[in-house]
């Protein structure tokens, strides 16, 4: 069975899929910084599957880190969560969304390209929309962000569908979430943020 990697893999909707791929059948290799994550997630996802994970501590800036993941686990695809995420801190902060966000990414590139690795699953984000132009949005809806998270996610996307272009044989998917909620039925795992949430659901359930 194929060996995935998911970058940000001990994040809130990381964690959930490798719950997903590894009762699928599949290996799963999580590569995450713990800048926004516990690293006790990891016993929480083999709690609730019963199996193996494995786990790197890096960021998504170490290239090499990143090439020696990927041969060493013989990674057949990546999913790509990790990221800064918060709409408000990167209009605060823009300089270090672009690094954290861009440069991650093509640091990523860089890194499954050395190691053969072809295909890619995004998470992108709604904030690409940017102003609606009409409801309900639909894949088709124009692109037009107003900050820059959106701004790196969108740019994000572009790379990827200009390095699909420039190698017929690589093929990326782009997953723009609005407000992903909920967890585990277990409720071993859930949006546990380390700092001020960054999802609508959070807020409400402090609220209640």
């Amino acid at each position: 069975m194929a060996s995935i990697l998911l970058t940000g893999g001990m994040g809130y909707i990381g964690s959930h899929t490798a719950v997903e791929l590894l009762e699928a059948g599949y290996e799963v290799v999580l590569y995450d910084n713990l800048s926004n994550s516990d690293i006790g997630v990891k016993d929480k996802i083999q709690e609730i599957t019963n199996k193996k994970v494995s786990f790197v501590e890096g960021d998504v800036l170490d290239t090499e880190l990143l090439t020696q993941t990927l041969e060493d686990s013989n990674v057949d695809s990546v999913i790509h969560f990790a990221g800064l995420k918060a709409v408000g801190e990167s209009v605060e902060k823009p300089i270090e969304y672009f690094e954290n966000n861009i440069a991650g990414s093509i640091s990523l590139l860089k890194a499954m390209k050395k190691a053969d690795v072809k295909k890619i699953v995004f998470s992108s984000s709604a904030t690409v929309y940017g102003e609606s132009e009409y409801l309900p949005f639909d894949e088709e809806h124009p692109t037009s962000v107003v900050n820059p998270y959106g701004r790196s996610k969108l740019h994000i996307e572009e790379m990827l569908k200009d390095v699909c272009n420039s190698q017929k044989d690589f093929s990326a998917i782009c997953l723009r979430y609005f407000n992903p909620v909920g967890a585990h039925e277990s409720s071993l795992i859930g949006e546990d943020s380390k700092d001020i949430p960054n999802n609508l659901m959070p807020y409400i359930a402090q609220v209640a």
